[in-house]
């Protein structure tokens, strides 16, 4: 993986935990220089400080949702970079659970503006730039909940079917300037969007359930990061709209229908 990245620059927003922290890494290891973002500061500062010891970091505090603040981040990334090559919308979040008649619509809302409205707020900021220098990689995360029904978090099912029309539609407006944007599905990661650490507790009841197919279908949070610096590096170079996958659909089918057959022979 070295060197596939060099001189490259990349922002990786949700880059503090998870399969963004993962990206943020392997771009690093990669030898490309990295802004990550992230809401929750404390935990924005200590993963750049771990970060840090693989290569040039930037790390600013910003809400996706916000506008004025992923702005405010892009500029940053110019100020000390002079360029963006690369961006990755990884920041997402699940935190409502319910049925549709009895959620907070807010919290519901809340979950659209952070994964959909906060890529769109991040392309539309660095789009522009992106045709000035001639092109850039544009990597929107997809998520299960672009494939399967999600019932009682269908904000997250929703926001993630959407981001995938999205970005099909963005690389054809984009598709002459040398920007490409293709989707990233990582597979089933075990991070605290997937467990839900935020759902309640009647949510935690229910996810548990899932515990033992979660664990059966989890894969290595390095298989989508390793995925994300080939989308980023040179080898993807002119192809865009499409859909990259960190595990395929049959080997996906098979363990769930092995995790069905076991229930079924335990009676």
């Amino acid at each position: 993986m070295n060197g596939q990245l060099s001189n490259r620059v990349a922002i990786v927003t949700g880059g503090s935990r998870g399969i963004g922290y993962a990206i943020a890494e392997a771009y690093l290891r990669a030898g490309a220089r990295i802004a990550i973002c992230a809401r929750d500061e404390i935990r924005l500062s200590e993963a750049a400080g771990r970060l840090s010891r693989l290569g040039e970091v930037l790390a600013v505090p910003c809400d996706v949702s916000d506008l004025e603040r992923v702005v405010r981040m892009v500029e940053e990334t110019i100020d000390r970079f002079g360029r963006i090559d690369v961006l990755v919308n990884n920041a997402g979040i699940g935190m409502t659970y319910g049925r549709v008649g009895e959620i907070d619509s807010k919290q519901w809302a809340y979950v659209i503006a952070v994964n959909l409205i906060g890529t769109f707020n991040c392309c539309h900021a660095v789009i522009p730039l992106m045709m000035k220098q001639g092109g850039g990689k544009i990597i929107n995360l997809k998520g299960y909940g672009a494939d399967f029904p999600s019932p009682r978090v269908t904000a997250y099912g929703a926001s993630k079917a959407a981001i995938v029309a999205f970005s099909r539609s963005l690389a054809r407006e984009y598709k002459r300037s040398g920007i490409t944007v293709n989707t990233l599905s990582p597979g089933v990661v075990k991070t605290d969007l997937l467990l839900n650490r935020e759902a309640t507790e009647e949510g935690r009841t229910y996810l548990e359930r899932f515990n033992p197919l979660i664990d059966l279908l989890a894969v290595p949070v390095e298989r989508p990061a390793t995925l994300a610096v080939k989308m980023a590096s040179s080898e993807t170079d002119g192809i865009t709209g499409k859909g990259f996958r960190a595990t395929s659909r049959t080997a996906f089918l098979l363990r769930a229908v092995r995790f069905g057959m076991g229930r079924l022979w335990r009676g």
